[in-house]
């Protein structure tokens, strides 16, 4: 929950949801195109580009090994030119966070995090938009794996930067998601304090912190027993449906989680359990906020996992549409994986899955922003703001 708020700041583009009615058929296309790309030796940039799109094609077929496997050889080719291409080089290290996060592979998922910043560090900067853009996703990824200080030193350090610079919605991102970390650790007084800097840093977007911060209260009163809290906030929100869904509450992805899920009636082997279960699961958000038709599309091993993540899914509230009459909403697609950690335990060298099961989610509609173009026109329209 805590990683799926703090990123709806850091999304500027809406991308058209996927229709239900559609036949998506997953074949090699991305993969063709990069073959024929290499054949011919096509320049840099044209490379990275059908190298991320081959990944994105490999990851939604998940096919995780394959993935990695593509990005780190177009890392491996494409490295040296970080200088020309920035943007492009470095989104192959960021989609492969993406990956290395599903895949298990946490010392992956950091590095591969830090190579991402370090490179528009040095090529762009440390105040460019896109530097501290990412610098926020880096920071993100280390509240995913349990470094809150390090993620509160980043926020803080991107927070200063970025008013260094005068890009208030940056800093007033970077302060949000100083009050959602606050939140996690219920730091509620600490917690408003630095919501209340977020709308008052905040530049062009200003409405969008003021529901963001109604809504980090609207989880404090939760915390503290309101329970119609959130059908309040509820009644007095509202977006468009061409922005991106802002999630008003959830369940904690958690409680799907390896013991408290256990507790639950799901068994784990979390020692010895080598597989990765994903399943992509389909829903309407309506106009009222609430989710409909909640439907497993794909199911490659859920198995006992699967009523858990249905729960979730369907007891989500987003803030309510702006629609006209008649508008069914929004449609989303969201791939969650179920996996171990990848580790190398005593007494041998041979890396392994180990500890707890997790689950990871990502918007399957949202996946084209995994690409150099998408990551371009993000840094500009930062700039442009």
């Amino acid at each position: 929950m805590i990683v799926a708020t703090l990123l709806l700041f850091a999304q500027t583009a809406a991308v058209p949801p996927a229709q239900p009615d559609e036949i998506i058929v997953t074949g090699h296309r991305a993969e063709d195109a990069l073959v024929a790309c290499l054949q011919r030796s096509c320049p840099p940039a044209e490379e990275v580009e059908a190298s991320l799109q081959a990944s994105v094609e490999q990851f939604t077929a998940g096919r995780y090994d394959h993935a990695r496997r593509t990005l780190q050889a177009a890392i491996r080719r494409n490295r040296q030119h970080a200088a020309p291409l920035p943007g492009p080089v470095s989104s192959l290290y960021a989609t492969l966070a993406t990956v290395a996060e599903h895949e298990g592979d946490a010392e992956l998922w950091q590095a591969s995090s830090r190579n991402n910043v370090q490179i528009l560090r040095r090529e762009l900067g440390p105040t460019d938009p896109a530097t501290l853009v990412e610098e926020l996703g880096f920071a993100d990824n280390m509240v995913a794996t349990g470094s809150l200080n390090a993620a509160e030193s980043m926020y803080a350090g991107v927070r200063r930067h970025a008013v260094e610079s005068g890009q208030g919605d940056l800093a007033a991102g970077a302060a949000y998601r100083q009050a959602w970390l606050a939140l996690a650790r219920d730091r509620y007084a600490k917690a408003e304090q630095f919501a209340t800097e977020a709308v008052a840093l905040v530049g062009t977007q200003k409405p969008l912190l003021e529901q963001l911060r109604d809504i980090l209260r609207a989880r404090i009163a939760i915390r503290k027993g309101d329970a119609g809290a959130v059908d309040a906030l509820a009644a007095r929100l509202g977006q468009s449906v061409n922005d991106p869904p802002q999630l008003l509450f959830s369940r904690p992805v958690e409680d799907i989680q390896g013991g408290r899920a256990a507790r639950g009636g799901v068994d784990t082997d979390p020692w010895h359990d080598s597989s990765i279960r994903f399943a992509d699961v389909g829903y309407w958000i309506r106009p009222d906020g609430r989710t409909a038709d909640v439907e497993v599309l794909r199911d490659a091993g859920l198995g006992q996992w699967r009523s858990g993540i249905l729960k979730q899914v369907s007891d989500r509230r987003y803030v309510p549409l702006r629609t006209e009459p008649g508008n069914p909403g929004m449609y989303r697609i969201d791939r969650f994986t179920v996996r171990a950690t990848k580790g190398v335990p005593t007494g041998t060298r041979i890396a392994r899955r180990m500890g707890a099961l997790t689950v990871h989610v990502i918007d399957l509609t949202e996946t084209e922003a995994m690409s150099a173009a998408a990551r371009e026109r993000t840094r500009m329209a930062k700039q442009g703001s």
